[in-house]
């Protein structure tokens, strides 16, 4: 007789999933992956700073560039969407998806005021109490 608790399926794991693993080696090559798009990133500031004067707005866009380059792996791969199911991928891309319109928004904004931001009184330096009396 069936145990009440019984789903009929062996060991009652039906709504777990059966997706697939991620091997060690690729966790190694991902890792890998990100430590070079680190040194990308230290050497294209290095390179920025000391050497070739790119206007802000390129420097600003290849390291954002290259921060989406890594969190696209960090998404994909250590948090299991590449071996998810069709909804949680889809819910995984569609919230990056909004983050990316929401950055869009706001350096929208951030440049219709004017690349580099205009000094306004918020961004003086503050003048001791002392030599104020």
């Amino acid at each position: 007789m069936a145990n009440a608790h019984d789903t009929g399926h062996q060991g009652g794991h039906d709504r777990e999933g059966n997706y697939g693993h991620i091997s060690v080696r690729t966790y190694w090559v991902v890792f890998g992956a990100l430590m070079a798009l680190m040194v990308l990133t230290v050497a294209a500031w290095y390179t920025q700073k000391h050497f070739v004067h790119l206007p802000e707005i390129v420097a600003v866009g290849i390291a954002v560039s290259i921060a989406i380059a890594k969190t696209t792996l960090i998404i994909y791969f250590f948090m299991h969407v590449k071996v998810s199911s069709k909804l949680t991928q889809i819910f995984a891309v569609s919230a990056f998806v909004w983050l990316m319109i929401l950055f869009v928004i706001v350096m929208g904004d951030y440049m219709a005021r004017g690349w580099p931001p205009a000094k306004g009184p918020l961004s003086q330096v503050p003048v001791p109490i002392s030599a104020a009396l």
